[in-house]
């Protein structure tokens, strides 16, 4: 198997983009042919190896997708890429790939990168139902282990499921910055599932005075302002925005903490594992407990319990040797979940099923 073609919604900053940018780059680096295509025509944030061919859609709606136009396009690109093995990510864009291929014998395996609890628009998952009764996906790609039982539910016994996780990018240390009081959060602000609001209301009761800093999006999050303010925390919060150099900012962070109600695979609790740092993570589906292991490498809380939060977080501030043996051994992701690591598990897969 040689030429490998990936389907993926853009290249823009969000966890599918970046989960399909990086076994894009695994799979090049290792000597596949790979093209990438893009379903929109959105802002390039991950950047993909210059071998490989990008293809994207140059006169269709950035933001809607027009069915039929789409089919007619992929499915003439795919055919003339002639590929050995086609990945999607996401379930809908799977469905519109199975579709644009019908009566064909192009292989597609599904990677499945949204929340197990993340539920499509109806007409959205009607029609995902209609083209995978009519065609079952090669095989499916689970980033957890929750998320391969409720994938195997949905697409039957007779679909090939594999866990097989997220790469984690190289993530650059720098051991000449030192860690600072900083409390430090990653993810979308207009996104109730990144649990912000849980994590500044656990701020509010903390005892210790480290500021938290929350990283990522263009939304100024004014709701979360709000509570600050109300919570008479707003002078401990700093919102950074959009950040490309998010490395510095893991390496001067003390503390790393994800309060997600819910993920497909926490992309931030992985990079900041691999950056050293302690983390603390609400016990929510799926991802945590398949990345930490509770008091070895991080620190696993009840889900949603926000006064456990709190604690744990003083109790980290309080105690600086542990969260050194904490971050040490959470450097061991970047071995674990290597490219080469993943890229093999990826291959061994989709060549199994033939």
């Amino acid at each position: 198997m040689n030429k490998i073609l990936i389907v993926a919604p853009s290249t823009k900053m969000g966890g599918a983009e970046q989960a399909s940018v990086n076994l894009a780059n695994g799979l090049q680096s290792v000597g596949k042919q790979i093209t990438y295509i893009s379903l929109f025509m959105q802002e390039k944030f991950f950047k993909l190896n210059s071998e490989i061919k990008f293809i994207e859609p140059e006169n269709f709606n950035i933001k809607k997708l027009n069915l039929i136009e789409t089919l007619l396009w992929l499915r003439k690109i795919i055919k003339k890429e002639n590929p050995d093995a086609v990945i999607v990510y996401q379930k809908f864009y799977s469905a519109i790939v199975l579709l644009a291929l019908a009566g064909t014998k192009y292989r597609v395996f599904i990677s499945e990168r949204a929340s197990p609890l993340f539920k499509w628009s109806t007409h959205v998952s009607i029609f995902n139902k209609i083209v995978f009764s009519l065609r079952k996906p090669d095989g499916v790609i689970a980033q957890t282990s929750i998320a391969a039982e409720y994938q195997q539910k949905y697409y039957g016994k007779k679909v090939p499921i594999k866990v097989i996780p997220n790469i984690v990018r190289e993530v650059k240390l720098f051991p000449e910055i030192k860690r600072e009081n900083i409390i430090l959060a990653v993810g979308r602000l207009g996104d109730h599932l990144k649990g912000f609001d849980s994590l500044i209301k656990a701020i509010s009761i903390t005892k210790n005075n480290w500021e938290l800093h929350i990283a990522g999006g263009d939304e100024d999050g004014e709701y979360l302002k709000q509570m600050a303010r109300d919570l008479n925390v707003l002078n401990r919060i700093k919102f950074l925005g959009k950040v490309k150099n998010m490395d510095e900012v893991y390496a001067r962070a003390g503390i790393f903490v994800i309060p997600s109600r819910s993920e497909g695979f926490p992309n931030a609790l992985l990079e900041a594992m691999a950056a050293g740092l302690p983390c603390i993570a609400f016990d929510f589906i799926a991802g945590p407990r398949d990345i930490i292991t509770d008091g070895i490498n991080g620190i696993i809380i009840e889900d949603g319990n926000i006064d456990a939060l709190a604690r744990a977080i003083d109790e980290l501030v309080a105690d600086p040797k542990k969260r050194l043996s904490l971050g040490k051994n959470a450097l061991s992701v970047r071995e674990k979940f290597h490219a080469k690591v993943i890229t093999n598990q990826v291959l061994n897969f989709i060549q199994d099923y033939k």
